[in-house]
């Protein structure tokens, strides 16, 4: 908001004419950079991927995008051709290296975990050996999740998915399908599939008071509200024992 403020300067013999000075308006922000870096961190100090297959139960494998369209890359100096990004606050993930990401899965399978960070509004297609396996939620371009992905996966209005993946080899690229701000950088993981459950629904209990829990689990810690019981689950085998 422009302000106009009027002072006299007396002097001998001179009347002054009323000067005015006007606050000039504010330089506008510098827009968010969305987990991208203009100088990469240099191979001494940067958390890189291992070389070879992607490790399964590993930390976050942060990978870098850019527009609508596009196939994504590693960061640098992980991927000597894709551009620099900020790693997570939390410590709990490195840069990956250039795609496809490899694995091998075991007998039972994995998970894998893709979500957006930094910038809200990114979206991803997944594909597996050439194939697409699916894309990350839908979500308004509104709003920041930050650096760290344990953070933005547990958040709804960030994009994510989980997609479960049988035994054997496994070759990952990910394509932006919506990149709103032209550029940034996200993450995955892989995962052992979770343990078997047998659940049984909960029909009769007594008055439950609604109640706050602590969870943790591979994409770290959360706090939830518990409402009512509705499954009792407990630990199964989907081999038949005779």
């Amino acid at each position: 908001m422009k302000s106009t403020f009027h002072f006299a300067i007396a002097l001998v013999g001179v009347l002054s004419m009323p000067a005015f000075a006007q606050q000039q308006p504010a330089a506008p922000a510098s827009p968010p950079d969305n987990g991208m870096t203009e100088r990469p961190q240099s191979p001494g100090t940067a958390r890189m991927a291992p070389a070879g297959p992607v490790v399964i139960s590993g930390p976050w494998n942060e990978f870098s995008f850019s527009a609508t369209g596009s196939f994504a890359k590693g960061c640098a100096p992980a991927d000597s051709g894709g551009p620099g990004c900020s790693p997570s606050s939390a410590g709990n993930s490195h840069f990956a290296s250039a795609p496809p990401w490899t694995f091998v899965a075991p007998s039972d399978g994995v998970t894998l975990t893709v979500t957006d960070a930094f910038l809200k509004g990114d979206s991803f297609e997944i594909f597996d050996s050439g194939v697409s396996i699916g894309t990350t939620s839908a979500v308004a371009a509104s709003g920041a999740c930050g650096s760290d992905p344990a953070v933005c996966v547990s958040d709804p209005t960030v994009s994510h998915g989980v997609f479960q993946l049988g035994p054997g080899a496994h070759s990952i690229t990910i394509k932006a399908q919506n990149s709103p701000f032209g550029a940034g950088a996200a993450y995955f993981r892989v995962d052992p599939k979770r343990d078997h459950f047998l659940c049984y629904r909960v029909q009769d209990h007594e008055r439950f008071r609604p109640r706050e829990v602590v969870t943790e689990d591979q994409f770290g810690n959360a706090k939830l509200r518990v409402l009512q019981p509705e499954l009792l689950c407990v630990p199964a085998s989907k081999t038949e024992v005779k």
